[in-house]
């Protein structure tokens, strides 16, 4: 009996520390970069590899995706910094986070375009 609440509390210590890694490691990532600009994302443009872009607009047209690669009529916003993008994807009830390195990006741009999110 004492044997197994030992391995239980080595599992927990274990668990804990894991989790104390992964809040320090995303604390250390946001004190490193000062935000350059944030809110609303009208396109991105990055690199997928191999020489081709991808990204995605807020338009509603699949000819006006940057790079002609991606996707179109997408609610997002993100946070820029020397680093990286951190883009939020909205309009479903699972946000979807996606952090892109910066030396990748070939385009950002912010704002709404006047575009009105339809979901």
């Amino acid at each position: 009996m004492k044997s197994s609440r030992l391995t239980q509390l080595r599992i927990l210590t274990v668990i804990l520390a894991a989790v104390s890694c992964v809040s320090v490691t995303l604390a250390v990532i946001s004190a490193k970069s000062d935000i350059i600009a944030s809110g609303v994302i009208f396109a991105v443009e990055y690199e997928i590899g191999d020489g081709r872009t991808g990204g995605f607009t807020r338009v509603d047209q699949s000819a006006a995706v940057p790079g002609g690669n991606g996707s179109w009529n997408v609610d997002a916003t993100g946070k820029l910094t020397r680093d990286w993008l951190m883009i939020e994807r909205r309009g479903s009830t699972d946000p979807i986070i996606e952090i892109i390195p910066a030396r990748r990006l070939v385009k950002v741009q912010f704002g709404t375009g006047g575009i009105t999110p339809t979901r």
